[in-house]
């Protein structure tokens, strides 16, 4: 399914732009959506990306003046409808999407790597990161505040997990689903993993909820090795992945428990083997039961947390 933006501007005639899979938006002539002619729009606005090809989320990526869809004004990821209308500024964008356009193999689902086809089994290293304490400091935080907050938060970790090569498959909430494939031989994809695991702590340890009093800014990290189905969707020129399966849920339910465990960062002994290291460098956090999982996971954590 691909869809278009309606734009428009405050003065001048409206305009269209057609997005497929990721259309930025932002001040920056660079973005899929430029709107250079409004100065108080930030350089890197918002972003919209769509998932499970048809459904297409908007998220702000932390600017002063923030995203409003239907007048709500957007905090975490926000699905799209059909007629949605975005307002940036005193730019209006109407979302429209498109069901019935020429075909044009362009748009075709397609694989990475692949000519054909619409899905790929594949093994990849798993990181589910997630913010503590969220829906507390979501109800004491003015709206604009929690919006660039989270914005900024997002657009950060973002670049992270693609300048070490990885796939942001989705945001969920205050979640980032991301994914590395085998790259860089044995292991190489569990490393890039858990180095930016371990970046996403320290950036967390110098972040600052903008309330007095407020609890320290703390995230967990789940990390996990195995197999999944990874489809593509979107233009060829410009892919987006996705993943699903049951490593996907055992990276989820792994996240879900971490909180009695009292550790920023765990990996299963799946993620541990890959990665090709001495289990006496990692606390053993012994073996747990996963809801909905018949077998049990072993669990470690980094030493010293």
């Amino acid at each position: 399914m691909r869809a278009k933006l309606r734009i428009q501007p405050p003065e001048g005639e409206p305009f269209e732009v057609d997005i497929a899979n990721t259309a930025t938006i932002g001040r920056s002539r660079d973005n899929t959506v430029s709107l250079h002619f409004s100065p108080h729009v930030s350089r890197q606005h918002a972003i919209i990306r769509c998932h499970n090809a048809y459904e297409y989320q908007i998220m702000d990526l932390g600017s002063r003046n923030g995203t409003f869809v239907d007048g709500r004004r957007v905090i975490t990821p926000l699905t799209l409808r059909n007629g949605s209308i975005i307002r940036i500024t005193s730019n209006e964008l109407l979302f429209e999407q498109i069901d019935d356009a020429p075909h044009d193999g362009g748009y075709d689902v397609t694989l990475a790597g692949t000519d054909a086809g619409i899905e790929e089994v594949c093994d990849v290293a798993i990181m589910v990161c997630d913010i503590r304490a969220f829906s507390t400091m979501s109800e004491q935080l003015p709206e604009e505040i929690l919006a660039r907050t989270l914005g900024e938060w997002f657009r950060t970790a973002g670049n992270l997990v693609q300048q070490s090569g990885g796939t942001i498959d989705k945001f969920i909430g205050d979640a980032i689903l991301a994914y590395w494939n085998p790259a860089d031989g044995e292991g190489g994809e569990v490393r890039a993993a858990l180095g930016v695991g371990r970046e996403l702590l320290t950036l967390a340890e110098a972040m600052r909820w903008p309330l007095r009093e407020a609890p320290p800014f703390r995230i967990a990290v789940a990390l996990h090795h195995g197999t999944v189905t990874c489809g593509n969707i979107g233009l060829v020129a410009q892919r987006d992945a996705t993943i699903i399966g049951d490593a996907v849920n055992t990276a989820f339910r792994i996240e879900s428990i971490m909180k009695p465990l009292n550790k920023p960062l765990v990996l299963s002994e799946d993620f541990l083997a890959r990665l090709a290291e001495s289990a006496e460098a990692y606390a053993d956090l012994g073996v747990h039961e996963l809801k909905g999982k018949k077998e049990q996971v072993r669990l470690f954590g980094l030493t010293g947390d």
